[in-house]
């Protein structure tokens, strides 16, 4: 792993305000998440509309929530300390853009 790496993750529906008429479980949002791995030059992320400073460990938990209809992730955007993009990885994607811009120089 270079730059970043999407790792298991999950989702449920969020029923904490179930009872409280008009929400009901039928308009519950969906909360998702997924375990985040950063490469060594990667200063923050974007994920959504959110930034977030990498941390020393190189991992963390992304969690969004959306509509119960689209369970897709955010965008999650690895960007280096003085801001510049260093690979993304789009909601349906299972490899960055760093990574396959590496493979197709492979083949």
């Amino acid at each position: 792993m270079d730059v970043i790496e999407v790792r298991s993750g999950g989702g449920v529906l969020s029923l904490a305000r179930r009872l409280n008429p008009p929400d009901s479980i039928v308009t519950a949002p969906w909360i998702g998440c997924v375990e985040v791995h950063l490469g060594q030059n990667v200063g923050h992320l974007l994920i959504g509309n959110r930034r977030v400073d990498a941390l020393q460990q190189r991992k963390l938990i992304a969690a969004w929530t959306s509509a119960r209809s689209d369970r897709a992730r955010p965008v999650i955007v690895a960007l280096a300390p003085d801001g510049t993009e260093l690979s993304r990885i789009g909601p349906h994607d299972t490899l960055d853009t760093h990574t396959w811009a590496r493979l197709r120089e492979e083949l």
